[in-house]
């Protein structure tokens, strides 16, 4: 991607983005906070049209709100909890940089092998790959027209990435 790889990370700390890019019903309600080991964690949920299939318990076709909840290890790893707490799905997303403010990214799916439900069906991990590669493809649009170069004008409902700013300096990730 044509992107440094922080900025690739700092998409779940944007909660503006969400309703422009990913089509939600509203801007999440996020917060952010320090977890175990220097992890940064956002939590919050994420109201959106219709439910994806991995989400149980919602009637197709009726809007739905998700638990989001990522934890972040670095300026290039994140992992992105989708649905119940004791239960989620996991979207890994990993981001190298490849030198000259491109980076690689990765972005792995993981569902918990054993649920009350049962195991994930085929379908439910066919839907999260779905609706990650979707997601990516949404942000990589972003990404790809990008202009790092400019000085950014934080605003008010920036908090959270000005939170992730600062924690990318203490891995000498310039924010």
């Amino acid at each position: 991607m044509k992107v440094p790889a922080e900025y690739v990370i700092e998409n779940v700390f944007d909660a503006d983005h969400f309703a422009p890019v990913h089509g939600l019903d509203r801007r999440p309600r996020l917060s952010v906070r320090p977890a175990e080991n220097g992890v940064l964690c956002v939590e919050g949920d994420l109201d959106m049209a219709r439910p994806n299939r991995w989400q149980t318990g919602e009637p197709e076709g009726d809007p739905a709100t998700a638990r989001f909840r990522a934890l972040v290890f670095s300026p290039n790893l994140v992992a992105t909890e989708l649905g119940s707490p004791g239960e989620p799905n996991v979207v890994i997303t990993a981001a190298t940089p490849a030198g000259d403010g491109m980076s690689v990214v990765r972005v792995t799916v993981a569902v918990p092998t054993r649920r009350a439900a049962g195991p994930a069906t085929v379908r439910e991990v066919a839907s999260l790959v779905s609706g990650s590669r979707t997601a990516f493809e949404q942000d990589a649009v972003i990404w790809e027209h990008l202009d790092t170069s400019v000085v950014p004008r934080y605003t008010e409902g920036d908090d959270l990435v000005l939170t992730y700013r600062a924690y990318c300096r203490r891995f000498g990730v310039d924010g």
